[in-house]
């Protein structure tokens, strides 16, 4: 590990010595802790940076520990420098400036396309760094628009000619945003998955065999509109040999759990508000399908560690593709509502070697976007950025 510094007390020569990336995650990384989304080297694939910074755009964040899980080997500092307001904009982002003025990173990255996306391209051309912009999540112009107004398009659209316009490149976590980014560039584009390690989520032992258990239903994700687990429930009402956990919190949490009391399925039902990263593979190999209801593109993180677990999939149907990502024809797509799930649920548990074959072939599919190769991707992208903000600054003698 590199000896310990301050930003203030990197110099030049540091520089020049220790590969340095600067980071603007798209939470304060004790949210990430609390959320237990803590994975090994996810702000550092590869170990490949000497010396990583973090600046929060929080008043405070006390995420070391996280940190260091993040950022594997490398010499890691947390900046926090406030949230950026009406009130306090320059103050937060002029901080932000003063201290790549100091750390003199080779790559600055945002975790979205908006503020930290905007930002973290401005701060990379004030320093003569390379940018990079992560895309995790539907920024869709106008089905946002729907969602937050006039002022969501007018921000987004200034935000994102500068972030996604602007960046070396950009990286998205799925195939969906691709044709939104391409409004703003048409190369400098890559699709990474999110890192599911197969050698960590591994297939358990189905106990649910017609007669012989319940079917062990598991769903994992925030409790929202865009994944509301209510069909779900009711689906777990209409059936009776199956028992839900469920994984998450947020605003639809009570409303759950009242409802799960008002169809007296109690008994069958388990909330978890959380669980850390490091036990979720023994979550899913204690569980024989992954359900979940969401109305958003592309494909989130559970149900690729579903798949890489040997559960079989049971998803509604795309609202904005022919198909969902990644798992393709080999989930069971139903319609939004508690009768199809419900029937879902009941043909998988008549048949285990059908349940069997699907998590296999499931596996078999995401064992393409294994960790490994993934993070391998990644780690080849910081290179090229390292390699070519060294190039330049080279020229500049």
């Amino acid at each position: 590990m590199c000896p310990t510094t301050t930003a203030g007390e990197q110099t030049v020569s540091d520089s020049t010595r220790y590969k340095t990336l600067v980071v603007l995650p798209n939470d304060p990384l004790e949210r990430y802790a609390a959320k237990g989304e803590v994975k090994a080297r996810y702000l550092n694939p590869g170990d490949f940076f000497d010396r990583v910074h973090v600046i929060s755009l929080a008043a405070t964040d006390d995420g070391t520990e996280a940190a260091r899980v993040m950022t594997g080997r490398a010499e890691v500092r947390i900046h926090p420098v406030g949230r950026p307001g009406p009130l306090n904009f320059s103050r937060a982002t002029g901080r932000a400036r003063q201290l790549v003025s100091e750390i003199k990173p080779h790559v600055v990255r945002g975790f979205n396309p908006l503020l930290m996306g905007w930002l973290a391209v401005k701060l990379a051309r004030h320093c003569g760094a390379s940018s990079v912009v992560s895309v995790h999540a539907d920024y869709h112009l106008w089905r946002n628009l729907r969602i937050h107004g006039p002022r969501f398009l007018f921000s987004a659209l200034g935000m994102n000619r500068t972030s996604l316009g602007g960046a070396d490149h950009v990286i998205c976590a799925y195939r969906f945003p691709v044709e939104h980014v391409r409004r703003w560039r048409q190369d400098g584009i890559s699709v990474i998955y999110n890192r599911v390690d197969l050698a960590r989520f591994q297939p358990g032992t189905s106990q649910a065999e017609a007669g012989n258990g319940p079917l062990r239903i598991l769903t994992v994700g925030r409790q929202f509109e865009g994944k509301d687990p209510e069909p779900l429930l009711r689906a777990v009402a209409a059936f009776g040999d199956s028992e839900l956990t469920l994984v998450g919190d947020g605003p639809r949490h009570e409303r759950l759990r009242e409802l799960a009391r008002s169809l007296e399925i109690g008994q069958r039902v388990v909330f978890i508000p959380r669980v850390e990263h490091e036990n979720l593979p023994e979550l899913y190999r204690n569980h024989d399908v992954f359900a979940i209801n969401i109305t958003h593109p592309g494909v989130c993180i559970p149900v690729l560690e579903a798949a890489a677990s040997g559960l079989p999939v049971v998803i509604n149907r795309p609202l904005w593709e022919p198909e969902p990502e990644v798992v393709g024809e080999l989930a069971e797509i139903v319609e939004a509502d508690a009768e199809s799930y419900a029937a879902a649920f009941q043909r998988l548990y008549s048949d285990p070697d059908f349940r069997a074959l699907r998590g296999k072939q499931l596996r078999d599919r995401v064992a393409q976007i294994d960790a490994a190769a993934t993070e391998g991707q990644e780690t080849e992208i910081y290179r090229q950025l390292y390699e070519r903000c060294s190039a330049k600054r080279a020229d500049r003698g």
